[in-house]
């Protein structure tokens, strides 16, 4: 909510610094818009409708829509109400095309289809919801016309609507009596065809003939199933017994059968006789004596006998199936033969049947459509005429207009004024941060790239050392273009800061931004180099440990650095960089005597790159070391990291004498600046100012 404050308050104050803006653009649009309304007004068009009432009356089913004029929807009626056919004879009563053009021909004369194409145009006819209502519209500049116009469409319709009915029902039942004549024909043709078929085949009743038939088929699969049975348990028998009288010793079964015959069943008997009168002599006996051996020899012929009869029944259940599959397949002839005189029954009678039920519709219909004709009945009744319109439909909206166009105007006026703002980068810029933050702006550094310093320098007489590569650099602009612009900015910066508080001996500052890419780091540089060039003993601290960038301007080693200090690796004084290192590492001693002074910076860089670097920031060592580097430098100057990317630079700035915010004009909105310094206000560090980078003329 504060923040929505924030920025209500800031569009308040942009809207009241541009308000004449504001005021001529709503101005200037509103007395246009006026303008063009008035120039540009309509013709007055009037508006008279009427509604006519589209009633449906019963239809003749049956025989399709084509004889019924209500078969038709409401949009075909709606076509049909702004149709040539309509219209022409509605120019006719209104006096614009003559009586006599009432031939197809005349339509195609350019005149009068030039005439009612103009009419047709001022027609509108639309439905009343999902109602059986038509309105007619009619729009003409003259109101007396658009009145008589609309009801002379009412009235027409109707008439034309009366004389189609009329000559539909007529047309219909002339249809009707042709077709009752030929469906009576073939209602007799179909009867007589029924008929001789039914004499013909001698057809009394299908259902008993197909019931008797059924039960036929039934009773003879019935009596194979049996016939199987039989034969399957009788092969069994005759293995049995051919088992038997291989081994008579070993009786283990039954040759008993149901299915077997009266000789079979007999045979059986005599041979279970002779299996017991065996046995009671083998008690008393061998079955080496004798007489057990000639009842064994007659035990085994009246085996092969049982054997013999039980093959011969067989072979006669056999000869008995294939009487009955031939009976089967008779019965199943009879049957479909059946079946098609049955389907060709039932054609027959849908044919008589479908005959008598057209002749008795159509005989009804014929009724129906003699009684319609008799009545007359009317489907389409005017239920509201057309009036005289009393005001125009298109009045002119000169006063809507011209407030629309002062709105409008307003709107982009405010456009404009933010337009005009964001562009503003005159010294107006510089009041605006210093409203919006609280606090001064210590420096203003231009816009300068490359092309610029080298043409500062070509300027001034001196040499530009094309091998060098920090010769190409912006970030040592102090150093290697000492009389562009972009350096006596750097200049101006510093002496600001020397007299911004001579009560208080500022000698720690810490530089940094609200974002990433402001161009802190450069300003850090080129503000530690210019007070060496001013004698003052300057130590430049690498303190963004996360994105490092001091050690790779300069050229020489990142390690050891701060890092090392604060884990306690090295002591500070083993990690200072001097002219010497920058000599040895990628600057030759070309670069650096352009400009005399450099001998006064010392180079902490940032050392090894830690895991934890906001715990470094705020610990004790960090304090100690502060407090040591301020008794032997006159200056000590902090690249310190972004304020809103890490909570580095806000725990630095709570050690440090005073904090220097660099704002990129443009990078970031001013909402998120004014965040930076409530963010810094509230650890209670000292803001000393804001330095604008990237200032274009």
């Amino acid at each position: 909510m504060a923040q929505y404050d924030i920025n209500l308050r800031e569009y308040w104050r942009i809207i009241k610094k541009r308000k004449f803006t504001v005021i001529i653009t709503a101005i200037v649009l509103g007395v246009f818009s006026i303008f063009f309304a008035v120039l540009r007004a309509p013709t007055p068009l009037y508006t008279s409708s009427c509604s006519i009432k589209f009633e449906k009356q019963p239809t003749i089913e049956g025989l399709g829509q084509m004889f019924s004029w209500q078969g038709g929807d409401i949009e075909t009626l709606i076509s049909v109400i702004r149709s040539y056919s309509v219209l022409q004879k509605v120019a006719q009563k209104l006096g614009k095309i003559p009586n006599r053009s009432t031939s197809e021909d005349s339509l195609l004369s350019p005149g009068i289809a030039a005439t009612l194409n103009d009419l047709q145009s001022k027609v509108e006819v639309s439905r009343e919801s999902y109602t059986n209502l038509i309105n007619i519209e009619v729009t003409d500049t003259d109101p007396a016309f658009a009145q008589r116009f609309a009801n002379a469409i009412a009235l027409t319709y109707k008439e034309i609507h009366a004389e189609e009915q009329n000559r539909r029902t007529t047309d219909a039942l002339k249809y009707i009596a042709q077709q009752l004549k030929d469906v009576r024909q073939k209602l007799r043709e179909s009867e007589d065809e029924f008929n001789s078929f039914m004499q013909a085949h001698q057809l009394v009743s299908f259902d008993l003939q197909s019931e008797g038939l059924l039960l036929r088929v039934k009773e003879i699969k019935e009596d194979i199933r049996k016939l199987d049975e039989a034969e399957i348990e009788l092969g069994e028998l005759q293995r049995k017994l051919e088992r038997f009288t291989t081994n008579p010793s070993d009786f283990g079964d039954n040759f008993h059968s149901s299915y077997g015959n009266a000789q079979y069943q007999d045979t059986n008997t005599k041979l279970v006789e002779l299996l017991l009168k065996r046995d009671s002599l083998l008690q008393d006996y061998t079955d080496k004596h004798p007489e057990v051996i000639e009842i064994s020899r007659d035990i085994v012929e009246k085996a092969r006998k049982m054997a013999i009869i039980a093959e011969l029944q067989i072979n006669g259940i056999s000869q008995k199936r294939a009487d009955l599959n031939k009976a089967l397949t008779e019965v199943e002839r009879k049957t479909g033969e059946l079946m098609e005189n049955k389907l060709e029954f039932d054609r027959l009678k849908r044919k008589v049947d479908s005959y008598s039920d057209m002749t008795a519709l159509l005989e009804r219909k014929s009724q129906e459509a003699l009684i319609k004709r008799a009545e007359k009945p009317e489907e389409v009744m005017i239920i509201r005429p057309a009036l005289l319109p009393a005001a125009p439909i298109n009045p002119p909206k000169t006063k809507a207009t011209g407030a629309m166009g002062f709105v409008i105007g307003l709107i982009f006026g405010i456009v404009l004024a933010f337009i005009s703002e964001t562009f503003d980068t005159s010294i107006g810029a510089i009041e605006d941060v210093e409203e919006t933050l609280g606090t001064q702006v210590m420096g203003v550094i231009p816009h300068g790239d490359i092309k610029d310093i080298q043409e500062s320098l070509e300027r001034a007489g001196e040499k530009v050392i094309p091998t060098s590569p920090f010769s190409h650099k912006v970030h040592l602009a102090s150093h290697f273009a000492r009389q562009s612009m972009l350096a006596e900015s750097f200049r101006g910066l510093r002496t600001n800061i020397q007299f911004h508080d001579l009560e208080k001996k500022v000698k720690t500052i810490a530089v940094t931004s609200g974002s990433p890419q402001e161009g802190k780091t450069t300003v850090a540089i080129n503000l530690a180099i210019t007070t060496a060039q001013a004698g003052m003993k300057t130590l430049l601290v690498g303190s963004d440990l996360r994105k490092p960038m001091v050690s790779q301007v300069f050229g020489v080693e990142k390690s050891p650095g701060l890092a090392d200090i604060l884990l306690g690796n090295y002591s500070w004084r083993d990690t200072v960089k001097t002219i010497t290192d920058i000599i040895i590492g990628k600057m030759d001693i070309d670069d650096v005597m352009i400009t005399p002074g450099l001998d006064n910076l010392h180079i902490i860089t940032s050392g090894t790159t830690p895991p934890n670097s906001a715990e470094l920031i705020d610990s004790q060592r960090l304090v100690d070391f502060i407090e040591e580097v301020k008794e032997e430098y006159d200056i000590v100057i902090f690249d310190a990291p972004p304020v809103l990317s890490t909570a580095d630079a806000t725990i630095l700035g709570t050690k440090v004498d005073a904090v220097l915010l660099v704002y990129r004009v443009g990078s970031i909105s001013r909402g998120l600046l004014k965040r930076t310094t409530v963010q810094l206000s509230r650890v209670k560090s000292n803001l000393m100012g804001v330095v604008l980078n990237g200032m274009k003329p």
